[in-house]
């Protein structure tokens, strides 16, 4: 199996506050490992309730089957004695769910924490994804808890698992043609 991650092009909502420019997606669509406090490309709050949501980009490998799909964000509170929460949803550009879950209460740290959630190997629970899924997969990451300080989100994507095709080589052995 095959992997490739999927990074956000378009910003459909937000109610966070920018670090700089006008684009959610811009800010999202890069890693950054250190402090949390020293990056410049991120989206911030100072309570709960705020929500964001991105469209991807386009999947465009070739592929027999698409395996799954699993959302990860990267976001942190450095804070001392803080703590934040983050319920992620993925769906479709009609605003059908097809997956939510929360992160879990995540501790202060000055370094971003790496959320990874889980797999998920169909779109609605029984159905096998597709392209036409996959090119209109949006997600949408909620806030849901923050004791104090400064919570950053500064990085998301989707790893999306395929099987590649496979070949067949319908070549004629050399010496078999005499």
């Amino acid at each position: 199996m095959a992997t490739v991650n999927l990074l956000p092009n378009a910003d459909v909502s937000n109610d966070w506050t920018l670090s700089t420019g006008s684009d959610v997606y811009a800010l999202l669509d890069d890693d950054h490992t250190g402090n949390s406090s020293l990056d410049s490309n991120h989206i911030r709050a100072t309570t709960s309730g705020k929500t964001c949501q991105v469209a991807f980009q386009d999947f465009t490998e070739a592929h027999s089957s698409i395996d799954s799909v699993q959302a990860v964000v990267k976001a942190g509170n450095n804070g001392r004695g803080q703590s934040f929460a983050l319920n992620m949803a993925i769906l479709n550009s009609s605003g059908t769910f097809w997956s939510a879950e929360g992160s879990g209460t995540q501790a202060a740290s000055a370094t971003y924490r790496t959320i990874t959630f889980t797999s998920r190997t169909t779109s609605d629970g029984s159905s096998a994804w597709t392209n036409a899924d996959i090119n209109d997969i949006r997600m949408r990451v909620d806030l849901s808890l923050h004791s104090g300080g400064t919570t950053r989100f500064t990085y998301c994507y989707f790893i999306i698992t395929y099987t590649e095709p496979t070949i067949t080589d319908n070549a004629v052995f050399f010496g078999t043609n005499f």
